[in-house]
C-alpha cells in the first residue's frame, strides 16, 4: 500500500528533489509510520482466550478469520460468523449458540484482520514526515555568508509529526 505517489506529495512540498528522491523519502516516512503503528492492511492478533471477550489490538474494519484452540498440540478451529460477536470496533464476544458454540473464548485465539485506519491522518503524517526529510541537513546550524541557519532537532520533529496517529478516533496507539 502506498499511502501517498510522488504527484500528490507534490501538491504539498515544494522541492527541487527528483521523483526517486521524493519516493524514497516517501517510502521512508510509511515505513517509520508502519513501524510505529503496524500493518495498514492486514493483522494478526495471538490473543489469551479463557473469557467471554477479547480485544483486538487496534479497531477493526473487517474481519478476515478468527481460529482458536484449546492447548498447543490441538488443531486450530476456524470459526464462523455466527460464533462471535464484534461489538465498539475492537471487542469481540464469543456466543453460546453458534455452529462452534462455547461459553467463552479458548485458550489461544488467532484473529486476522483488516485494520480501520483513517487514511486522512496517514495523509497528514506522511507529508508532515517527507517535509522534515526534504528539509532535513543533519547540522544544528548552518552559515552561508552572512546568514545564519538554525535547524529544530529532527527526533523532537518527527515525534510532533508522528502525534496524529497516538490520538486519532481509530485509536491507532504508538507501541
Amino acid at each position: 500500500m502506498s499511502i501517498l505517489t510522488v504527484d500528490q506529495l507534490r501538491e504539498h512540498i515544494e522541492t527541487d528533489l527528483g521523483d526517486d528522491a521524493l519516493q524514497r523519502l516517501a517510502d521512508g516516512a510509511e515505513g517509520t509510520i508502519i513501524a510505529s503503528v503496524g500493518s495498514l492492511t492486514a493483522r494478526v492478533d495471538v490473543l489469551e482466550g479463557l473469557d467471554r471477550a477479547i480485544y483486538a489490538t487496534a479497531s477493526v474494519s473487517s474481519v478476515t478469520s478468527i481460529k482458536e484452540r484449546d492447548f498447543d498440540s490441538d488443531d486450530q478451529v476456524t470459526l464462523s460468523t455466527d460464533d462471535w460477536r464484534r461489538e465498539y470496533g475492537k471487542r469481540f464476544i464469543r456466543l453460546q449458540d453458534g455452529s462452534n458454540s462455547r461459553f467463552e473464548w479458548a485458550r489461544h485465539v488467532e484473529l486476522t484482520y483488516v485494520p480501520d485506519i483513517d487514511t486522512g491522518i496517514l495523509q497528514t503524517v506522511q507529508i508532515a514526515l517527507v517535509k522534515l526529510g526534504v528539509v532535513y541537513s543533519g547540522a544544528e546550524r548552518e552559515t552561508d555568508g552572512e546568514f545564519e541557519f538554525s535547524h529544530p532537532d529532527n527526533a523532537a520533529a518527527v515525534k510532533a509529526a508522528m502525534f496524529p496517529l497516538m490520538n486519532s478516533r481509530t485509536r491507532m496507539l504508538i507501541r
